[in-house]
This record gives structure tokens, sequence and C-alpha cells, in this order.
């Protein structure tokens, strides 16, 4: 939600209000309305808002206003609990000083240390980085803090649910006592206050209460579809949306690479994030898909965390989120800075009581949105071709070509389903034992990723589609160091819980 206000109004300097501008911030939102002129008073705060309320433009302008470039520094530590939106805050930083001398880097896990070393011997006036990789950098006596006069908490709940609170309190103890200390995050839990009560002096708390956990610009559906079907209606949900860009989530690895292998066969040019992907080629992935080179990014949970994209048209969760909170995190990509955004959750019967707890969780349902039919798909045919054209590949990544054997043939098909046929005959040649993987109905179906229109029927129902994506699950599952014991998990739901919204979801659903 936008302010009545203007940037002008808060007291930010001209060259601030020029590259806000340009980045097309036109209104403060109310957090920024209201946190801004308590940090430009030099008071301590912590900031309570959700996902996508502008939280980087509070302490971003507010910071490069009152820090001065010509004293040393650096002058300002600005932790955060991944790598992705350390590199993401310090980009958000340097278009916001686009206008000012001010210089800023950012340091993190598995990025090149001398290069670091040689960024923060220059002049620099802030430093974003994650816990790890800063305590680091104070230890070698890379990173000095004696001119520390600004501390910055990024999304603090989700650094103590990654376990790095106890590296955080170390970091802070190295700090000047006499700075301004700023710490935002979603909630405020026991820890986090003993933080804010050993660290901060008498903080100005400023929380943007809302009815529901989810910003009120997104529009939220999901769709009932069958686990077999979920790819097919992905793709035909897709040509109906004809997003501008667009985030598919997954809960697995294995469903990641599943899903970008199915929309490269389709043609689309779409890439992937996830813990296997080395994180050079991620932060590939993560600029290029801001710069729009491409529009579609497949990713769990974990490797899109702290990602900010500008104006991201719809988010996709392929999977239902395991955790509550997840799903909050996912959409909350979308619909930012004021923008309309669109979230769609395709649920299998699997799926249903989760779908019931996270409404309750998020305090609104969820309705439920008819798939396409064909007459539908018909309709649009035209708008449809367009937007295909518009998203083929142009230049078929390696990691396409490389994760299946017949991708690279089938780019130079007109239909990239047709090589599958002549795969048959050719085994014998690639494989030993050949009449063994002849008599598998299962190997054709994990090769296409959809039923073979030439194979047997039964295939669909095959222990691939039954067993095999399940296990895949359970033996790649995404590494979750964002969770602790006990905590983040869905409970099992319980059928007596009889609450008034699961009623009314139940005769929403059933009652027909």
């Amino acid at each position: 939600m936008s302010s009545s206000k203007d940037f002008r109004e808060l007291g930010l300097s001209d060259p601030i209000l020029e590259a806000l501008n340009g980045m097309g911030f036109e209104k403060p939102t109310k957090v920024q309305e209201k946190a801004i002129p308590h940090i430009l008073n030099g008071e301590d705060v912590i900031v309570m808002s959700k996902t996508g309320s502008g939280k980087t433009a509070v302490f971003g302008v507010s910071l490069l206003q009152m820090t001065d470039p010509e004293k040393p520094g650096p002058q300002c530590l600005i932790l955060e609990p991944t790598r992705e939106l350390a590199v993401q805050v310090d980009n958000d930083l340097k278009k916001m000083a686009s206008h000012l001398p001010h210089r800023t880097t950012a340091v993190y896990g598995q990025h090149n240390m001398n290069k670091e070393i040689q960024a923060l011997k220059s002049p620099i006036t802030m430093v974003t980085g994650t816990p790890g990789r800063i305590y680091d950098h104070i230890q070698h006596k890379n990173l000095i803090t004696k001119n520390i006069r600004f501390l910055v908490l990024d999304e603090v709940d989700r650094m103590m649910d990654m376990g790095f609170i106890g590296q955080v309190r170390r970091i802070i103890r190295t700090l000047p006592r006499n700075r301004t200390t700023l710490l935002f995050s979603a909630t405020i839990p026991g820890e986090i206050r003993r933080l804010c009560s050993a660290y901060m002096n008498h903080p100005v708390t400023i929380e943007i209460e809302s009815k529901t956990m989810t910003v009120d610009t997104i529009r939220q559906e999901h769709y009932r579809v069958r686990r077999n079907e979920k790819r097919t209606q992905l793709n035909r949900i897709l040509l109906m949306e004809r997003p501008e860009t667009c985030m598919i989530f997954c809960n697995t690895r294995a469903a990641v690479d599943r899903v970008q292998n199915f929309l490269l066969r389709k043609g689309y040019d779409c890439r992937s994030l996830h813990g296997d992907i080395p994180q050079a080629k991620r932060m590939r992935n993560i600029q290029q898909f801001r710069q729009k080179e491409y529009n579609i990014l497949v990713a769990t949970d974990v490797a899109a965390r702290g990602i900010d994209i500008d104006n991201l048209s719809l988010v996709v969760n392929y999977d239902v989120p395991e955790e509550l909170d997840g799903y909050v995190h996912r959409i909350g990509r979308t619909g930012r800075a004021g923008h309309d955004g669109h979230a769609i959750s395709l649920v299998t019967g699997e799926d249903i009581m989760t779908l019931y707890e996270i409404e309750e969780h998020i305090g609104t349902l969820i309705p439920e949105a008819k798939l396409p039919t064909d007459q539908d798909l018909a309709e649009c045919r035209e708008e449809s071709n367009q937007w295909i054209q518009s998203n083929r590949i142009k230049s078929r990544p390696a990691s396409g070509s490389k994760a299946r054997g017949g991708e690279k043939k089938s780019s130079r098909k007109p239909s990239p389903l047709k090589p599958q046929r002549p795969q048959r005959s050719q085994r014998p040649k690639s494989h030993q034992g050949a009449s063994k993987h002849e008599s598998s109905p299962q190997k054709p179906a994990r090769q296409t990723g959809v039923p073979s229109s030439a194979g047997n029927p039964s295939s669909i129902h095959s222990p691939y589609r039954q067993g095999q994506a399940h296990r895949a699950k359970e033996t790649l599952p995404d590494k979750k160091p964002i969770e602790n014991p006990g905590q983040g998990k869905t409970p099992p739901p319980d059928p007596d819980k009889g609450s008034s919204i699961l009623r009314r979801i139940t005769g929403r659903l059933f009652g027909k």
C-alpha cells in the first residue's frame, strides 16, 4: 500500500530523489513513510513488515543520506541471511547511489575472497554480507569496524532460523557502541527480542498491520489437478496467463529438473535454481532473469530465497509448500511496491489439507479457478502463439542439452517431442543390455516427462508415476538450513479441528 506523501516530504536529498525516480518509485510505501523520518533522526528502529513492503529502500535511502563518502569507512554494515539477498541489496544500493559518490560492496560465501579483500581496502561507504563471511573478514582484519556508525540487521527471523544469531552477536560485539542499529523482521520472537534488548538503544518499533499475511495487491487462486497431469496443466495455464515474467516453485531439486526439462522440450527458454547448481551459475541465472534475457525461472525455496525481481507478474506453486510461511515468502515476490501480482497453486488431492492450513495461516481463502479447456485455449490461440514465440529458446542453455541425452538433437526438430520414437531403435548402440530397456515402459516416461502417445497407455500409471517420483522426492530433498528442529514444519492435520474456516472451505469444495 502506497502513501499519500511523496519522497520529497520525507526529507530526502535531490540526488536520492532522482535515483528513486529512475528506479520507478513514485510514492513511498507505508513502512517507508513511517520508518525513514525516525532513521533520519538518528533513532534505533525495529521494523515489522511482511515481504514486499519496500524494506530495502527504508534503510538504503536513509543511510545514503546520513553517511559522508569523504570520511573513512566503511560506515555502514548490513547483514543478510543469504548470498542472493546480499547481492540483491548491494545492487539496489548502487542504484539508489547512482547520483552520489558513495561506493558499496557485497561479501558472501563461495565468492572470490581476494576480490573481496581488494574491494574492502578501497574507499567503501557500505558493506553488505552474510554473517559467516563478514565475521571471517573481521577476524582476518580485512574489514575494519572502528568507523561503523550504522548497523542493519535485515531478515532477522530468517537469520535466526538458519542458526546465524550466534555469529550476529559476535559481529555486534566488534562494533562501536555509539552507533545506530536498524532491525527488520517479519516477526519478533523471544530470541530476537533479547537481541534487541541487548544491542539496541530505546528502539522505535514500527509495525505495519494487515488483516492478512499476504500483500493485498496479490490475486491468489488455486487449480485442482491430478498428480500425473501437473506438467501438462502447468503448460496450459501458462498459455492462458501468458506472464511477462514467471517464477515456478518446486519442493525438491528433482522436481525442479523435471519441470525445467519439460519446459525446455516445449521450446521455452527457462532456467533453474537449486542447491546442486554452482553458485556462479546461480548468480548468472538470477542476473539474466532480472534483465529479462529469459522470462521463466524454476526454483526451490532455499535457492530462490532473497531474490527480488521488479514487477514479477506471476508466481506458480507447482508444489504446494510444505511450510506455511513458505507460501507467504513465495507469493511475496509478486505484487511488490504497489504493483498488482498474481499467484497460482497447483493442488492435488494429497495437498488439500495443507491448502486448508495455509488459508488459516494467512487469514484468507484462496479461490479455486477452473482449468483451461480446449475451447479456452482455442479462443486465445493467436495471443498464445505470440507469447510462445517471445519465450522461445534463443540459445539453449548447456544444462538443457546435457541433462537429457536427446535434448540437443530434438532442438533441431520442429517438435521437441518427436525424437522420442527413434530413440527406441537407437538404444542397442548406446546401452548395454538394450532388451532390458526396451521391455521397460518406465524409461520413455522418465525421458519425456509426459506420457508418450506411442507407448502403452497403462504406462501413465506405471510404478514410475506412482512410486518413482515419490522416491525422488525422498532421496533428493532440498537442504533446508532455515529450519530449526521442531520449528517451521506443518503439523499433521487434526480431523477434529473443527474451526469455522475449515468448515467454510470444506463446504466450498465438496458441497457441490
